[in-house]
């Protein structure tokens, strides 16, 4: 029987092109660094999707490749995103070469390391932002191209920050655990302002580090509230955490809110409960600003009112600004610019003030002479206040006599201790402010000024001698006031200084029990003072010290000072 063949089918060309399409596949070759002369270093990898597709390593993604083979990998390295990709990957290092066995580094390299830890370190201590780094690396190679340390100097922001926040940052901290671990240290704290959508409650310590008393931080946590039980509760954590003894604890810092320093259920309060010989006095500086305050609000006019609304029309405003100088240049006073007062920075009256009198000539020309001077407004308000002879007067009498309390407020604000002299700079600023409108003979003859009867007129000076400064006086017979607004002048200055006095005898640590003892840390009465002091001293915060030793040395001291001139020097700035 003879066979019965079957013709072949003959396939369409779609077919075929669908057969072709499916037989392409990934292929080995494609992987090796030298294909295509290594044109596509390291690109393509077998795809975890199977043969029919090849994975670009640049792009971490799967190319099907059954359409052309190779020539579709070669179309998607054309592609902008592609290259994108590739432009990205070369930023960063293979994973492979950070597992590389450790080798001994070069000089060059070494220096180039000691440089950038050194380098992080500037930006931090001057707080300067990290993008800095970005222009600084370019700036070190330009300007040391000779230097192999300066070319391999690679310090950006993202390394700089890291630097400074895992490696100097935990470094230091622990530096500063490890001494309040040891030994006694002081806390000082305070809150953020309101700007900002949370406050933070920064914790400083006062430690002692050789022979130099240093201030270091110690954290900066959110307390829940401002309240004193979770201001406290920060602190609490923060030392039990670090197992830091509240033994060790002998100062206590802060501002004079209630919250801080009030006497029942304020910080200060729950810190006596753990550590009960815990000494604080406040801020003097800001108690003294508030001395002034208080001295201020007792004037029959809103003095510092009347200086911030000057500050704010002008304010922002180039036009009112430029009108002004023409003012400036026509009553022939100096161009300088209107200041602004702020109530929390302690000094800021006293410039404010001295600028505004030095400016009063061209501001009264110039709102006497405004088109709305006599529309209800500022304009208006600040016109009246300034042709008011009371207020060059006050301002004048301000300009006498804030000196001698900022000069007090400056002394306490150097950077070395000056706790020593805290109690006689205190009680010679009360007998300075008292003598102004009280009689001397009544000042010197109290030891105890808090028994002084100042506010009895008949112990206290007249109009006639009462101290407003001389420029006041030129300035009293200059405005011919009426008997009237005389008087009224001069118990204004009378109920500024009872005031201040008041204010100063309710706030200032004059009853401290510890305070007439600190005179000894002032090197300057150290050869009158007597063993006493350094008793009571060692009682209040070292009472494991062994008085007999620190009798030898304090004797040691008195006989031979010359001998130990670092301690005469330590008491001084440092303790």
């Amino acid at each position: 029987m003879a066979s019965c063949s079957v013709p072949p089918v003959k396939k369409t060309k779609l077919e075929e092109k669908g057969n072709r399409g499916t037989g392409r596949r990934h292929r080995k070759e494609w992987e090796s660094p030298s294909f295509e002369k290594g044109k596509y270093p390291g690109w393509i990898k077998a795809s975890p999707e199977g043969p029919s597709h090849s994975f670009c390593v640049p792009c971490r993604k799967s190319i099907k490749v059954t359409a052309s083979g190779i020539f579709d990998l070669k179309s998607h390295f054309t592609t902008q995103g592609h290259k994108n990709c590739v432009a990205k990957s070369k930023m960063y290092r293979p994973m492979d070469e950070h597992f590389q066995p450790v080798r001994e580094p070069t000089p060059s390299k070494s220096n180039a390391s000691l440089a950038e830890v050194m380098f992080c370190h500037f930006v931090a201590e001057h707080n300067l932002p990290p993008s800095v780094a970005d222009h600084f690396i370019d700036l070190v190679s330009t300007l040391f191209p000779d230097s192999k340390s300066a070319q391999d100097f690679a310090c950006q922001r993202t390394k700089t920050t890291m630097i400074i926040k895992e490696s100097l940052a935990p470094a230091y901290t622990e530096q500063v655990i490890e001494a309040c671990r040891k030994g006694p240290f002081s806390i000082m704290v305070d809150e953020s302002n309101d700007k900002n959508t949370e406050k933070r409650l920064v914790i400083l310590a006062r430690i002692f580090e050789g022979e130099m008393s240093q201030t270091r931080l110690l954290d900066m946590p959110i307390p829940a509230s401002g309240k004193a039980t979770d201001i406290f509760a920060e602190i609490d954590n923060f030392m039990g955490l670090h197992n830091i003894p509240w033994e060790n604890v002998v100062g206590f810092a802060s501002d004079n809110c209630n919250t801080m320093v009030g006497r029942d259920n304020s910080v200060f309060f729950r810190l006596k409960e753990k550590s009960p010989n815990v000494f604080s006095i406040g801020c003097i500086c800001h108690l003294a600003n508030l001395c002034v305050k208080a001295g201020v609000k007792a004037l029959p006019m809103k003095l510092d009112d009347f200086l911030v609304d000057i500050f704010y029309f002008f304010h922002n405003s180039s036009k009112r600004l430029t009108d002004f100088k023409e003012f400036q240049q026509f009553t022939e006073v100096e161009e300088e610019k209107i200041l602004k007062h702020c109530p929390t920075r302690w000094l800021s009256l006293e410039k404010v003030g001295n600028r505004t009198l030095s400016q009063l000539p061209a501001l009264k020309s110039y709102f006497a002479s405004h088109e709305d001077v006599e529309k209800p407004g500022k304009v208006k308000s600040i016109n009246k206040r300034q042709h008011d002879p009371l207020t060059e007067l006050l301002l004048l009498v301000m300009k006498f006599i804030l000196p001698i309390i900022n000069n007090f407020n400056t002394i306490f604000q150097a950077d070395e201790s000056k706790i020593g002299s805290l109690l006689p700079e205190m009680d010679r600023l009360l007998r300075k402010l008292l003598v102004k409108f009280v009689q001397m003979k009544y000042v010197k003859a109290t030891n105890d000024l808090r028994r002084l009867d100042f506010l009895d007129s008949d112990l206290q000076h007249s109009d006639e001698f009462i101290a407003i400064g001389l420029e006041t006086r030129e300035a009293l017979q200059t405005h011919e006031l009426d008997p009237g607004t005389e008087q009224k002048f001069f118990e204004a200055v009378r109920g500024f200084y009872e005031a201040v006095v008041r204010k100063m005898l309710y706030k200032f640590p004059f009853d401290d029990k510890i305070l007439p003892h600190l005179s000894v840390l002032d090197p300057r009465k150290t050869e009158s003072l007597t063993y006493g002091p350094i008793v009571e001293l060692a009682a209040a915060f070292c009472p494991t010290v062994d008085t007999e030793e620190l009798k030898e040395e304090w004797e040691d001291l008195q006989l031979h000072p010359s001998i130990h001139p670092s301690i005469v020097y330590r008491f001084s700035g440092d303790i």
